[in-house]
């Protein structure tokens, strides 16, 4: 609000250095710094009303990055929808930070898996 105080002066101030012969609470003074204080606390208001929301929002993406319950056998991740009443369900890692983070994956296998899985297709190392 000081903000807003200090804003809704600035008119009269300049004015009573550039033009000492106009009044300090002069019509035009009084009506053109009301408008721009009341300008300048809505638009703070607003400023802090997005800061917030841009603080919920950092909030929930720390979290979401904290702790993530994944299945130790299948690797899907358990999500909620945050009601009581609704249940949870399971989907794979894949879709969930897709739609989460608007990534999108490419899939391949690594060396370990590829000798576990597909015996038959992996090389001898070079030099055994």
């Amino acid at each position: 609000m000081v903000l807003a105080a200090v804003l809704g002066n600035i008119n009269a101030l300049v004015d009573s250095v550039l033009h000492p012969e106009i009044p300090y609470f002069d019509e035009e003074h009084l009506i053109v710094g009301g408008v721009t204080a009341v300008s300048s606390a809505v638009l703070s208001f607003l400023l802090i009303r997005y800061e917030r929301h841009l603080s919920r929002a950092r909030h929930t993406i720390h979290r979401l990055e904290a702790i993530l319950p994944i299945c130790a056998n299948c690797k899907k991740i358990r999500t909620s929808d945050g009601g009581a009443n609704i249940g949870e369900s399971w989907e794979p890692v894949e879709s969930y930070f897709s739609r989460k983070t608007h990534s999108e994956f490419s899939h391949g296998i690594c060396p370990d898996c590829m000798a576990a899985v597909y015996p038959d297709y992996v090389r001898e190392p070079v030099g055994e």
